[in-house]
């Protein structure tokens, strides 16, 4: 049961690398086409955009496939990181066995267990 979640956490790390991949380049394809129609770009929205997707919001009379794929992406980066932390907990609580002094019912080292009459 471990290794699934395992598997489940490295997956949704996978997704979230690929979705943070595909915000960002949705993103500069957005922001290219805002230049063909004469909007401003300045230089440091494409350098945060590299690091925050969250840079290149759409605007009321902005109609572009690439600014609304690049908002579902960070969505879904979020998502997969959710599931990610979820697996990881997951797993972490199947797998990990807390150090104790000694195992489970063993005797003390007095002798043998007292005896209740």
């Amino acid at each position: 049961m471990a290794s699934a979640f395992l598997i489940i956490a490295l997956a949704a790390l996978a997704g979230a690398v690929v979705s943070w991949g595909v915000a960002v380049v949705s993103a500069r394809h957005a922001l290219a086409a805002r230049k063909r129609a004469h909007h401003a770009n300045g230089i440091g929205l494409r350098v945060l955009l590299l690091v925050w997707p969250f840079a290149v919001r759409r605007r009321r009379d902005d109609d572009s496939v690439d600014a609304v794929r690049s908002s579902k992406a960070v969505i879904a980066f979020f998502v997969c990181l959710t599931v990610a932390v979820a697996a990881t907990s997951a797993y972490t609580n199947l797998t990990h066995k807390p150090a104790t002094a000694g195992p489970q019912g063993s005797v003390p080292a007095g002798g043998a267990a007292p005896i209740k009459s």
